[in-house]
Parts: structure tokens; sequence; C-alpha cells
């Protein structure tokens, strides 16, 4: 590699575009030999390399030069003829290689070529006739099929050459070699013809037309490459490829003997030609990559950023269920139609209406009509309106008769599966049908409650305790004027129906402590469940907590109740307990922002939140309150009383400083210290979140404790008295004869 000068770059390119000179001017010394030029030996640009083109006079093909080379040229034209071939770089002759193509006298020209150039040979010296024949070099290297329409009609369109490794007679006797390869078998050569019109190209390095490819900036490094620089042998194992000039060159032949593909020819015609003949080499491509699809970009970060809101409101709850992921119509059991209406709504309230006065002995069975038969669309389902279950101002729900009940012997989904949304266990609890279930009809329509139930059991899974606890959401079929929330039917009441029961019996009394504080012990666990993965259940009362009366296994405890109650829900008590339902103010607490303070807009009453009573600021505080109206019931058999005991009642205080307690005070013969904990941390929850992680709500470590010892009491007292088992089975006979 070497560097040049712009100067010398100037005058390397003035010697190249001399004029070519004839034989006659070489001799007489008009032109300067190829001797005179003379060059670093380091130097050739990338297109003045070997591939450059150059015409030499016969003279520079004469003996002394040969014997220079060692490099001789054999012709023996029809027997007659003893002209040697003028070019370097053949070793065929004129005359017996070639075929007479035409009779008009060429000029005879040879020219150092590359393997893409052409070969030409002319007439002779002595003016005698000689073929002229243009041979592509490159066609010599290997043998090449030729395309018909390239030649046209007439003639032959190849010649045999062959290489010997023998020798060959001439007129004058002597012993020609042909250079070959060592250990080089002879080879069978096609020779193209081009046809009589076929000009070679033979531009000048500094023609205008080639001057913008071949130009180099100055002062760029040019490495210096030849004929023999490239690597054309595979076999030669000696590297005799030191000469940087084709006449020094001493086997031109078998260096040259290169595949088409290897190396690009100069002449695009002829390569079209060359490769219609030879199949193109097949590259190997590299192995297709499998490419992970995009994973989804979940929205990070809350979905409601304000820190103060309203989390009941419909642009709200809208918001988030057109941002939450997976998106509500991936749930299983969603039919959306919002584009239409059910136009039904009226003729099924006017049903139940009508129902209820036949109940009540206020009108005929005769005048209600036949019961009403709904029917969704996506649903093979008919629903059969039995009777009203309860009469909501927005939202009564009724007793349906299911057309298609799963079958009795279905199979359970498997119980150690984790819950995910649409398969196994989840899938199991809430794709198998009843033959009664409960039809819940909202107006204005939303899917909300939907939504918070699947969410619910989605973030419990089906192995938690908790799960068992909570009703599921069977189907929702939302319309522009209604949506039909299709759900379990609980037949055994509600918790304030079992108080009724036992305010019934006694003096003005409520249940027994063991009974209700069975009832607590779950309570605590399903809330304190729910608080530790973000939900808030919104409306706790004893009107939305039912009473659960599962079937015992049949492998557990021999199928009946055990009379010691066990915390871990052992001997079939675990299928005794509660069911919260109606989730339709339920919230989300991962949909908003850490910090979130949250405002009622709603009528209140004095057993509500005192934070909504006040208009302050709440968040857990809601279902805390609401737990602790529950206890109420189940103790005092009437709905909750607060009072504020702070000692700035009266006076502004701050929030947390605000105390509340009970209006009524605990019976004697009650664990009192146990009950008196368990409202102190469902009134005053700010005042004990300082042992909570990070000294902020919720209290789950606060109702755990209380949980514990609850759990702990209960053990060691479940058979006082007439029993725990007594007062159950009290409970589910009565269950039984509910209609």
């Amino acid at each position: 590699m070497t560097m040049h000068t712009k100067a010398a770059t100037d005058d390397i390119y003035d010697i190249f575009n001399q004029p070519m000179a004839t034989a006659v001017e070489e001799e007489q010394g008009g032109l300067p030999s190829e001797s005179d030029y003379e060059t670093d030996g380091d130097y050739t640009s990338g297109g003045e390399s070997a591939n450059t083109t150059r015409q030499i006079s016969t003279s520079e093909a004469g003996d002394d030069d040969r014997e220079e080379a060692d490099e001789v040229d054999a012709v023996d034209a029809d027997d007659t003829s003893d002209v040697k071939s003028v070019s370097e770089w053949s070793d065929f002759s004129t005359r017996k290689h070639v075929p007479q193509v035409g009779d008009d006298d060429q000029t005879v020209s040879s020219r150092a070529m590359d393997p893409n150039d052409v070969v030409e040979t002319g007439s002779r010296e002595d003016g005698e006739d000689e073929v002229m024949s243009d041979v592509h070099l490159s066609d010599i290297m290997d043998p090449v099929d030729v395309d018909e329409e390239f030649y046209g009609d007439g003639g032959d369109k190849s010649l045999l050459m062959e290489d010997r490794a023998g020798s060959e007679e001439t007129d004058d006797a002597d012993e020609i070699a042909t250079p070959v390869e060592p250990d080089s078998p002879p080879r069978t050569t096609f020779i193209p013809i081009p046809p009589e019109d076929y000009v070679p190209p033979t531009r000048p390095y500094r023609d205008p037309a080639e001057v913008a490819n071949n130009r180099l900036p100055f002062m760029t490094p040019i490495a210096e490459r030849t004929e023999t620089s490239l690597e054309f042998g595979s076999d030669d194992s000696d590297r005799r490829h030191a000469a940087k000039t084709p006449c020094k060159s001493g086997d031109l032949l078998s260096n040259a003997r290169v595949s088409i593909d290897s190396e690009p020819m100069s002449s695009p015609l002829l390569l079209d030609v060359a490769s219609q003949g030879r199949p193109r080499p097949k590259i190997a491509q590299p192995l297709p990559q499998k490419v992970a699809a995009p994973k989804l970009a979940l929205p990070k970060g809350p979905i409601i950023k304000d820190l103060q809101c309203n989390p009941v409101d419909e642009a709200v709850r809208s918001e988030i269920l057109a941002k939450m992921q997976p998106p509500l119509s991936s749930y299983a059991g969603f039919f959306d139609h919002r584009d239409e209406n059910y136009e039904r709504g009226a003729e099924i309230r006017k049903f139940a209406k009508a129902l209820s006065a036949v109940r009540g002995g206020k009108r005929r069975t005769s005048s209600i009509g036949v019961c009403p038969v709904v029917q969704f669309a996506d649903s093979e389902v008919e629903y059969t309106i039995k009777r009203e279950l309860g009469a909501g101002a927005f939202a009564p729900v009724y007793l349906v008769e299911n057309s298609h009940p799963s079958p009795e012997d279905e199979e359970e989904g498997d119980d150690g599966a984790a819950a995910v949304m649409g398969r196994g266990a989840f899938a199991a609890a809430h794709t198998r049908r009843a033959a009664l279930e409960a039809l819940k009809m909202e107006t204005p329509p939303t899917a909300w409650e939907f939504h918070m139930l699947r969410l619910v059991h989605a973030r419990l899974g089906a192995t938690h305790r908790a799960a068992a606890s909570l009703t599921t959401a069977l189907e929702c079929h939302l319309y522009r004027d209604e949506t039909f929330l299709v759900l379990p039917y609980h037949p055994h009441g509600t918790l304030l129906d079992v108080v009724n029961l036992f305010r019934a019996e006694g003096a003005g009394g409520a249940m027994d402590e063991t009974l209700a504080m069975l009832f607590a012990i779950e309570l605590l666990r399903t809330v304190e469940a729910l608080h530790a993965r973000g939900l808030l259940h919104g409306d706790l009362k004893a009107d939305n907590v039912l009473l659960r009366l599962d079937p015992i296994s049949p492998w557990a405890a021999d199928g009946q109740l055990a009379s010691q109650w066990r915390a871990d829900g052992t001997g079939g008590w675990g299928a005794r307990g509660v069911t919260l339902i109606d989730l339709g103010r339920a919230v989300d607490m991962r949909a908003f922002a850490p910090d979130v303070a949250f405002v009622a807009d709603w009528k209140t009453t004095a057993h509500d939140c005192p934070e909504t009573r006040e208009g302050r600021p709440w968040t857990w505080q809601l279902d805390l309150h609401g737990l602790a109206g529950v206890l109420h019931v189940l103790l005092f058999g009437r709905y909750i009383e607060t009072v504020r005991c702070d000692a700035g009642a009266g006076a502004a205080a701050t929030a947390g400083a605000r105390r509340y307690r009970l209006r009524e005070s605990l019976k004697r013969y009650w664990q009192t210290d146990l009950w008196a904990a368990a409202f102190e941390l469902l009134l005053n929850p700010a005042a004990q979140a300082a042992r909570e992680d990070g000294a902020r709500l919720p209290c789950l470590r606060g109702m755990k404790d209380v949980r514990e010892r609850m759990e702990a009491w209960l053990e060691a007292n479940c058979e006082r008295g007439v029993g725990l088992k007594g007062l159950m089975g009290k409970v589910e006979a009565w269950a039984k004869g509910r209609r």
C-alpha cells in the first residue's frame, strides 16, 4: 500500500493516457516501449489495476520477451502456417483452435488483459489473411453454456479446446509444452464465439465517462492488486504469484483458471450469457430467528391521578373500565349490547310487583299472567322469572330458573390450582350453573359490579378461604337501557334474618355471643383479605352479608359438623360462614394514587361513616365503620350509633384527634376486652395506623390481631352452654324451612 501526492498521481495518469503506438512506430522509436515505463512497484489504483486494458505491439510479443517469461505460444494453421499466437495470455494457436468467421483484414493488436477482457487475433505481418476471433478469457478458464439467442442462427456456437499434458508437433519439429498447473488433469473448455457485430469496449482510463468511477480522492491509501495478487489457483500450494505484471508470470493460464462465480466478469453482456448456462451458487441464508411478539404496553401507575375524587362517579368508573388491563371484553361471560335496547325491563317489573301482591294476599293468582322468560343475544340459556328476592330502588334482584344447568356429576375445578382469569378452578367457579340463580337488573346500565366481582376472585385466588365468603358473577348482559347481571342464588337469607330469628325467641336479646363471634371472625378474615389486595367493598352492612351453609365434605368429620370448632376450618367448620354480596360500590384502590382522598356526594344517615357524614376525606374508613356496624347488629340486634369522645368534642379538632365510641355499653358478661378492642380499631382506625406498615391505613395488622385473639377464645369456649354446634344446628333448621 503506497500513498502519493497529487503531482505524482497526475504523472501516472499522463503515462497511461499516452496514445497507443502501432508496431511500426515502436520499432522506429517513436514511442517508448513498455520497458521504458517505470513505477515504484507499489502503486496501482483501483482503476489502474490489472483489470485496465492496454494495447501492445507485436514486437512486445517477440521471442526475447517470451524467453524471459518462459512462455511459448505454438501455432499450427492447417499444418501450413508456423505463425505463433501474438497474445501473451493465450496458449492456443489462431489457426488450430479459432474457427474462421470472416475474411476481413484486421489490425494485429495485443493487450494485457484480465479474465474479463477479450483476446483479439488479427492478420499476420506478411499480409496473409488470418481469422479474426474475439475470445473471452474468462470462458477459457471454465466451460459455460452459451445461449442461442446471443449468437443467432448459423455457424458453430463453440469450439472445443483441450489442454494436453503431452507434447505437440509443429512444422519446426519443436516440442512445445502447454503450460498447466502441477498435477492438473486435462480440461475441456468451450469458447463462445461472439457475433460479427460485437465491438469490444476499449475506453481509455481517463475517458470522461470513466473518470468519475476510477478517480480516487487525493491522499487515499491505494492497495495494489494485479492478476497474480488474486487467488486464482486454490490448489497452488507454492504460491508462485509473486510477479506484479502479467509478462513476468510463469504460468498465466493455470493462474487464470478461476470460477466465474468467484470473480465478477467485466462485461455485463457476457456475464448474462455465462449466468444462463451455469446455475448461481446457493448461498446459505441465516436461520430465521423467532421474534417474540411485542408485549402489550400496560399503563404504568394509577389510572386516576386525581388526589381527591368521588370513586362512584360515573366518569371515574368509565375511565377505569376503558383503561384497565385486561379489558372488560376479555372476561368470560360478558356480553356487550350497548348499541341496542332490551326493552323488557318494564314488563319484568310489572310481573314482579303483581306477584308480590299475590303473595301478600292482595291479588288473585290468575291476575298475574304467565311468568316472563328472559333470553339474551349470544346465549342459549332461558331465564324464567320466579319471584323477587330484593326490591332495590335502582337494582331489583329476581329469582330465576336456568334452562341449562350444569350436570350434577360435573367435576369441579382443581382445588389446588391458582385462580387465573378464565382458567382452572376460577373458570369452574364462574361457569358451573345451578337450576336456580339470581338475576339483578341495574338502571342506569353499568358493568362495574361484574368487573369488581371478577377482579376480587382473580386477586384472591381459588384456594383462599376468603374466596368462599364472596359471591361471584356468572354473566353480564350490558344493554343501552339496562344491565342484567346473573349471580348465584344464596337461599339461606342474610345475617339480619338470623338476628331476627334469635330476637323473636328472647326478651329483646340477640344471638348468643359464641355464634356472634364466629360470624365476626369470618367477616374480619374476609375484609382483611380484600384490603390486603387493594380492594374496598364500599357497602358493608348486615343486609349485604348472607348466611353460608355449604355442603360438608363426606370425608371431613364423617360428613358431620364437629363439636370442636377449629380456626383452620377443619371438622366441617370451613363450610359454615358468611357470603358478602352487592359490590356495586366497590373500589379498586390500585386504580388511584396512593395518597388519594375520597369524597362522598350521596345522602348519609346516622349509621354511616363519620367521615362521610361530616364531609371529610375518607378511604378505608368506610369499610371499617361498616364492619363495626355489622358486629353491632350481631350483639345488640339494631343498627350502630356512635358519639365523639375526644377532648375536643364540640370544638374544631384535627381528623387524627377525633375519636368515636358506641352509644351503648357492652354487656358485662361479654368478652368486653375482645369486643372493645375490635370497636376501637374499627371506629378509630387513624389512631391505630401507627402500628401498620408505613404508619398508614389499611389496618391489616390490627384486624389480624383482633381476629386471632377471638379465634383463640372461641376454640377454648366453643362448647360452653348450648355449644356452638347446637346454635349452628338451630340456624340450619331455620334456613331449611325458609321458602
